[in-house]
């Protein structure tokens, strides 16, 4: 947009927050870029006192608006709420239990003036200090259903706010898995999925062991879900996953390889030892058994058999 309204619209799904979200508004508020910026907190429904933490921020962050995201489906659906509210033409998402890095908005800045859709990296060990001091991964993933797409995550990714209305944004049928739809869509669409590496926002891992596995069944049911959805989207013929590129079940298991490597030295001290393995599992269990909903739409816009067969 022009000089009478924000360039760049930050978009946080909150549910039950308030022990987190004043972080990541503090983090917000430490951002540095030369263009205007809002941010927009969608209270999917909190029943703490998320919408009045985020309110406490309006004098650090004097563009913050709370918008009322309780009548929308999960997540995605609030998230869909914020970019209907939004008013920059780049929306950017991150979420209300992470923080994003101190240059994170001057990355994504940097990044959108010559791509239309980012993934943002992902800091590891600042949140999670079990992992080694500076690992990161993404921006981008891959996963083995369609290796030929990359997605991003929901909660660190931009994009131009008329490409995601046109991609017709989150899809709400789906329970988990609606980042790397909608990268597929949009992509399917025409938009290429870019990066902004230098765009680090620091994720909040699981801390409980059963908390951890739920969440990597629910991963790999997830991909369950996008093999029935896209079905009749057919990968290029010798489509493989591209070098520098790691699926998501390939970097548990570089993660484990490490994991191995350090038991060898060290007696194990608990589950954490262990997470990666227990993690592949966890998922492995949610692709193979997860239950499929088959009240989701199969995908049938551009790059599938049936828009082919149209325009023939």
């Amino acid at each position: 947009m022009g000089d009478d309204g924000p360039v760049v619209s930050v978009v946080i799904a909150a549910r039950d927050a308030a022990v987190t979200i004043g972080d990541q508004l503090d983090a917000l508020a430490r951002q540095s870029v030369d263009v205007p910026w809002e941010v927009v907190v969608c209270d999917n429904g909190s029943t703490d006192a998320t919408a009045a933490v985020a309110e406490s921020h309006a004098s650090a962050l004097p563009s913050l608006r709370v918008v009322d995201a309780s009548a929308a489906h999960g997540a995605g659906g609030a998230r869909n709420i914020g970019v209907e509210a939004a008013r920059g033409s780049v929306v950017a998402f991150c979420d209300a239990d992470d923080i994003v890095d101190d240059g994170w908005l001057a990355g994504i800045v940097a990044a959108m003036r010559d791509q239309d859709f980012v993934g943002c990296t992902w800091g590891m060990s600042r949140l999670n200090p079990e992992h080694a001091e500076g690992l990161t991964m993404g921006p981008t993933f891959r996963l083995e259903t369609l290796p030929h797409l990359a997605f991003a995550g929901a909660g660190a990714m931009a994009v131009r706010r008329d490409v995601f209305l046109s991609a017709g944004g989150f899809d709400t049928s789906l329970p988990i898995g609606e980042d790397t739809d909608l990268s597929w869509r949009i992509q399917l669409a025409g938009t290429p999925l870019g990066e902004a590496p230098q765009a680090i926002v620091h994720i909040r891992e699981r801390s409980e062991l059963g908390a951890t596995l739920r969440q990597w069944y629910r991963y790999g049911r997830a991909e369950r879900q996008l093999r029935a959805k896209f079905a009749h989207v057919p990968a290029p013929v010798g489509a493989a996953t591209p070098a520098g590129q790691e699926t998501a079940g390939q970097a548990a298991e570089l993660a484990d390889s490490a994991k191995r490597k350090v038991r060898r030295l060290f007696r194990l001290r608990g589950w954490r030892d262990v997470a990666p393995f227990l993690q592949r599992q966890a998922r492995r269990a949610g692709l193979r058994w997860g239950r499929i909903d088959r009240s989701v739409r199969p995908y049938d816009g551009p790059g599938s058999a049936h828009a082919e067969r149209a325009k023939a």
